[in-house]
């Protein structure tokens, strides 16, 4: 039985050598869906209670992400936005690489998988960029 929920964000990013656009820091509204599943259902009746996964992923993902401006660690803008955000440093959140819609794909799949109870899978973290684009990971069928 699988369950789905969806989130959204709103964060700044750019893609720092890009070489049209995206270069430049804007920012998205996330739609972020989460698809978890388990073999059996609880006592409840449940995979795992909504509430408890939107609280999960709100710790795991939104907290930090929400409002955030996402960079790579080497663009120069994470100590210039640091430095004028200094009573917020936590929103300024990087990666090893570009915050691409697949890269933030990645990360909140690890994020959340490593968050889940043990007896419950993560099966897909899709994340819609625009309403035309967007990056999905799906768990390898076992």
């Amino acid at each position: 039985m699988n369950l789905i929920s969806r989130f959204t964000f709103d964060a700044a990013h750019r893609i720092l050598g890009h070489p049209g656009k995206c270069a430049y820091l804007h920012g998205h509204t996330y739609h972020l869906e989460v698809t978890i599943g388990a073999a059996r259902l609880d006592a409840l009746g449940m995979v795992m209670d909504f509430d408890d996964l939107r609280a999960l992923v709100r710790k795991a993902v939104l907290q930090r992400w929400d409002h955030a401006t996402l960079l790579s660690e080497l663009d120069p803008l994470v100590s210039a936005i640091s430095a004028v955000q200094a009573e917020a440093p936590e929103k300024v959140v990087s990666f090893p690489q570009n915050p691409t819609a697949e890269i933030l794909t990645r990360e909140a799949w690890e994020a959340i998988r490593q968050a889940l109870p043990p007896d419950v899978s993560l099966l897909r973290v899709k994340i819609e960029e625009t309403p035309t684009c967007s990056s999905e990971l799906t768990a390898n069928p076992s």
